[in-house]
């Protein structure tokens, strides 16, 4: 898989709520805005965020890919 398909798919987990699987994609010591946060917290943070704004989704606009970074304008 690519990594471009790799943030279609995390993104595609977010959009589902599937914080089961969020470890998949996001790493344990994960940073938010210079912020540690842990993959715990990262994915209290979504649920809180998801929670505040019911129809709140991720649509990718546009992704720009050179490996290792990749960015997208969501």
């Amino acid at each position: 898989m690519s990594l471009p398909d790799v943030y279609r798919a995390c993104i595609a987990c977010l959009n589902r709520q599937d914080w089961a699987n969020l470890g998949r994609y996001v790493a344990e010591n994960v940073e938010h805005n210079g912020r540690a946060f842990g993959l715990s917290g990262y994915r209290r943070m979504l649920e809180d965020d998801f929670a505040a704004i019911p129809d709140l989704g991720f649509q990718i606009d546009l992704l720009v890919c050179e490996p290792p970074r990749i960015a997208a304008r969501l």
